[in-house]
């Protein structure tokens, strides 16, 4: 039996090698986070309205529903004027607030933010904020949670306890009203 010696690689090969690695899986990753495969992972969340998350520097849209915007007011059952869009980013903050929340993104929107499926344990939150009335089925982008926005209207839960108008109608006024200018921060 014959044995033949190998010799050793170059380093300089092997480093190409480790680089060319590098490079693919750095392109996997991010068509893997584009077409929401990858998991935001779980810990601590900060609430920017009622539905907008951030973990770290990641901005995170919860998918398929649409909230009233942090400044935007509602009216009660009464007639009363209220903040409806604090009321909402309170609510989120409640079922997220030091509990373990995984987020998983579905997609990457036209601003750079992971819109994203989140739950705290079984706890669908993307469904809870509808169900609990404070956020609208955004069926443009998804029918999920008609049925529990459905259920919602019809026990007057939230926001369908009075009168508002819809998230998207508001975003669309304030645009008109703040021209181009805006307040940077950009529309769900």
């Amino acid at each position: 039996m014959r044995r033949y010696w190998r010799q050793p690689r170059p380093f300089y090969r092997s480093a190409i090698d480790a680089v060319f690695f590098l490079i693919v899986l750095t392109i996997v990753l991010a068509v893997m986070k584009q077409f929401g495969m990858i998991d935001l992972g779980t810990g601590s969340l900060q609430v920017v309205d009622g539905d907008s998350l951030r973990r770290g520097d990641t901005d995170i849209r919860l998918h398929g529903i649409d909230a009233p915007e942090y400044r935007q007011t509602c009216r009660d059952k009464h007639g009363t004027e209220y903040p409806c869009g604090k009321q909402a980013a309170n609510v989120l903050r409640s079922l997220v607030r030091d509990q373990e929340v995984s987020c998983t993104a579905i997609e990457t929107d036209r601003y750079g933010r992971a819109v994203a499926l989140c739950k705290r344990g079984e706890l669908e939150i993307n469904g809870e904020m509808v169900r609990l009335g404070w956020a609208v089925a955004y069926s443009r982008h998804s029918l999920s949670y008609v049925r529990l926005e459905a259920e919602a209207r019809r026990a007057k839960r939230g926001i369908w306890a009075g009168s508002f108008e819809p998230p998207e109608d508001y975003r669309a006024r304030q645009h008109l009203v703040q021209g181009s200018l805006g307040d940077g921060v950009p529309p769900d």
